[in-house]
């Protein structure tokens, strides 16, 4: 089974405050087109990240993306075009560091996801594998931190932003611990 990251919202908003990958909308596929080219497949953007000391972990962290060959497909639409079910798929390592220290280690995010999306702007990712996730403070059902989640899970975004983790079988580990 090919492995998927799941991205939240928008990268910028999952990833500062969610789970992280980003869904990307899909161009048309016409002939010609690079979705056409590729079956409907787009690459998904994965950014670097920083966040501020207290905003995830006690200390600054970082992230430099070493492999990055997600790609996301609709697979149906909504009568307006915006995407109603979506699948996201392919490796996705992170080097993740403690920017005070220079403590990193690498993270395997590359899980695999069919994302809901509601017309309200909720969405719900059924997920096997591991996802990195970003978690400030009152952002989730889970305390403040920056996880990887791994196993066969759910996250539900609600249309505020809030995300609730719901493991099937699995694991939930807080990063801050391996880089404090």
């Amino acid at each position: 089974m090919r492995r998927i990251l799941v991205a939240v919202a928008s990268a910028a908003a999952l990833l500062a405050g969610g789970a992280a990958p980003a869904i990307a909308g899909t161009a048309p596929a016409g002939a010609g087109s690079p979705a056409a080219a590729h079956h409907g497949w787009e690459p998904e953007p994965f950014p670097s990240f920083d966040g501020a000391a207290g905003l995830l972990c006690d200390f600054p962290v970082h992230w430099d993306v070493a492999q990055n060959e997600v790609r996301t497909k609709v697979l149906t639409t909504y009568p307006d075009g915006t995407p109603k079910r979506q699948v996201a798929a392919g490796p996705l390592v992170l080097n993740v560091s403690n920017a005070a220290t220079g403590a990193s280690i690498p993270v395997d995010a590359g899980g695999s996801a069919l994302i809901d999306h509601g017309t309200d702007g909720s969405m719900v990712w059924h997920v096997v594998g591991p996802v990195i996730a970003r978690f400030p403070e009152g952002s989730s059902n889970l305390p403040r931190g920056l996880y990887t989640i791994d196993g066969v899970y759910r996250i539900a975004f609600s249309p505020t932003g809030f995300k609730t983790v719901t493991l099937v079988h699995g694991t939930v580990h807080n990063l801050c611990d391996d880089l404090g």
